[in-house]
């Protein structure tokens, strides 16, 4: 079966193809088919799915694919299929941390393909925004690379297909998995048109991919400088308040200067509590009001698709949450126990909608200082170096952020 299934009540596609979970073997452990067939199984038990419309998924092309990567790489995963699977091991020990299957490149080029179709539907009006349910994830293959259990680097193909065939403009890339994906970066990091936004752990280059680039210093190259946000996590155990700060605080003020005609989210969900490798302490009511509050740009064109988690009963709490309306109620502390911690506050005038409401503008953010902090603090971020690195210069001071709605 495959399809993209799209909400009534918020215009929200999700997509999912059985085809996409036939990869299997006992050699890996981490990218198994439970990554989508219990995720998918609860949509159904919860009755989310009958809220959905279908609408076929189909392959990426060649065409497609070449868009972010190499013909020499493409070609040689053509040959994978015809492979033994003595051929398979020796192929995949030349690539860093991924898992060849007879069938990966039939799945990998579904799911490039369904993000594709999430991108047309929405960027065509069929529907508002989506999210795709796909296997292998993406954002760590590179042009000529798989990496990390990623084949073709679904996101990046999304944005640059985006841009060729829907004409848009403005790309912003939010990546809320807890590993950097450092192929999404690598593909626009000289490219103005396409803002990449990635927190991940990081621990001073200690944590996978250990990669220099990771690190909040590194804003873009050329014509790109400047639009490449990076917030390393150098400890484990961020909650609640510490995402909706850095989304506040950080994202937020350059996404609304930047504005963006669509929005892609490399959703990983090992970023939240429960992961075995993430060690984060997110619950999961905290993606439903991340995804709300992208809703506001793009006009609504939202478009997620599923990166990796490794702790599946998480991760279908964590899309219940997201389908869900109206947001769950957020539990949050008044200051966390992580390092670098900023408290957030969210302040909505009486009277006005919600604030992610279709038909409300966006949201004015203003930045104060918190009791006792040091006053002098950036008012406004702007998308180049200069600003970014004064404000990860900032990221030690305590701040409240307020968000609020002007002619309420």
């Amino acid at each position: 079966r495959r399809h993209i299934q799209v909400k009534h009540t918020q215009m929200t596609s999700h997509s999912f193809s059985n085809k996409f979970c036939s990869i299997s073997s006992p050699a890996c452990k981490i990218e198994v088919p439970e990554r989508l067939t219990v995720s998918h199984e609860a949509l159904v038990k919860n009755g989310l799915v009958d809220r959905c419309v279908s609408v076929p998924v189909r392959e990426a092309t060649d065409a497609d694919i070449l868009l972010v990567h190499s013909e020499e790489y493409l070609e040689a995963v053509k040959k994978t299929p015809f492979m033994t699977l003595e051929d398979l091991m020796e192929f995949t020990q030349q690539y860093g941390d991924v898992y060849f299957h007879p069938n990966i490149y039939h799945c990998a080029k579904l799911a490039a393909g369904a993000a594709l179709q999430l991108v047309d539907n929405v960027m065509t009006g069929k529907v508002r925004n989506g999210m795709a349910l796909v296997r292998p994830p993406g954002h760590h293959s590179m042009r000529s690379a798989a990496n990390g259990f990623c084949v073709f680097n679904n996101v990046s193909i999304a944005a640059q297909y985006a841009k060729q065939k829907h004409g848009v403009e403005r790309v912003l890339i939010v990546d809320w998995d807890v590993h950097h994906g450092q192929g999404v970066q690598y593909c626009f990091e000289d490219d103005p048109s396409v803002l990449y936004f990635s927190w991940h752990r990081y621990e001073h280059q200690k944590f996978w991919p250990q990669l220099r680039e990771s690190d909040y210093d590194c804003v873009g190259k050329a014509k790109g400088a400047g639009f490449n946000i990076n917030v390393p996590w150098n400890k484990v155990g961020m909650q609640n308040t510490d995402y909706l700060s850095v989304f506040f605080h950080v994202l937020l003020p350059v996404a609304y200067e930047f504005c963006p005609d669509l929005v892609l989210v490399c959703a990983g969900f090992d970023a939240a509590i429960g992961d075995p490798e993430g060690e984060m302490c997110a619950t999961p009511d905290i993606f439903a009001h991340l995804t709300h509050l992208l809703m506001n740009l793009a006009d609504g064109k939202v478009c997620a698709v599923l990166e990796v988690s490794k702790n599946g009963s998480r991760k279908l709490h964590f899309k219940n949450t997201q389908f869900k309306s109206p947001n769950p109620f957020l539990q949050t502390t008044p200051r966390s126990h992580a390092s670098r911690v900023m408290t957030c506050a969210m302040l909505v005038p009486e009277g006005s909608q919600a604030l992610h409401s279709n038909n409300s503008p966006a949201p004015a953010l203003a930045l104060v200082p918190a009791p006792g902090s040091d006053p002098c603090i950036p008012h406004s971020v702007s998308s180049n170096t200069s600003a970014l690195t004064e404000l990860a210069a900032e990221f030690d001071r305590h701040i409240t952020i307020q968000s609020f709605r002007l002619g309420a």
